[in-house]
């Protein structure tokens, strides 16, 4: 769901007042009261979805920790989970499923409120409202912003559509549940989608 502010405004010829659309200013999204819902800012829209459900959220466990263990062991940085806002270069804010910071990033957002960093890599799981979000929406602003490699997966189709940036456009790999998706910003990490997405 996404909102826009309603503000009232003086008619100049009758005095009278209406009401007006506008797009939200990041000051009135920062002015927000702190939530656990994934509210987002994307070209001046304030973008509200429900908790997930409870497969994507058996997903994201799955993916979290067969990540993290892969970066951990490697001394790579830290893997993130929603709900934390990531600042983008165009001033959008994003709250990605998971995402990766290397070692140099996670020292500089330590104490951060928010991540003022791009991610080099992220996950978004689709839930049933967020499909064209982050299949168009969020691919082309993640594409815009640098983000070196992006996952779209789909927990119901046991898929993964995996964006990795070649000279400022992603590159598409479809991987299905037999196959072995091998990551390009973590390298060295392979693991076959089923058996990453868990039963």
């Amino acid at each position: 769901m996404a909102t826009e502010v309603l503000e009232h405004l003086n008619d100049e010829t009758t005095g009278e007042q209406r009401l007006t659309r506008r797009p939200a200013t990041i000051e009135e999204f920062w002015a927000l009261p702190e939530s656990l819902l994934h509210i987002e800012y994307i070209e001046g829209e304030i973008v509200m979805a429900p908790t997930p459900a409870v497969p994507h959220q058996r997903v994201v466990r799955r993916m979290l920790s067969a990540l993290e263990q892969f970066v951990e062991e490697n001394e790579l940085g830290e893997m993130f989970v929603s709900p934390l806002d990531v600042v983008l270069p165009t001033g959008d804010v994003v709250q990605p499923d998971l995402f990766f910071l290397s070692t140099k990033q996670v020292a500089r957002v330590r104490a951060a409120k928010r991540v003022e960093e791009v991610p080099s890599f992220l996950v978004e799981i689709l839930s049933p409202g967020s499909a064209t979000q982050d299949t168009i929406t969020k691919r082309e602003l993640y594409e815009q912003n640098g983000v070196r490699e992006y996952w779209i997966v789909d927990a119901e189709k046991r898929s993964v559509a995996q964006l990795v940036l070649r000279k400022k456009h992603y590159a598409l790999t479809e991987l299905g549940e037999g196959d072995a998706i091998k990551g390009a910003v973590l390298s060295g990490f392979e693991m076959k989608v089923g058996e990453l997405l868990g039963s």
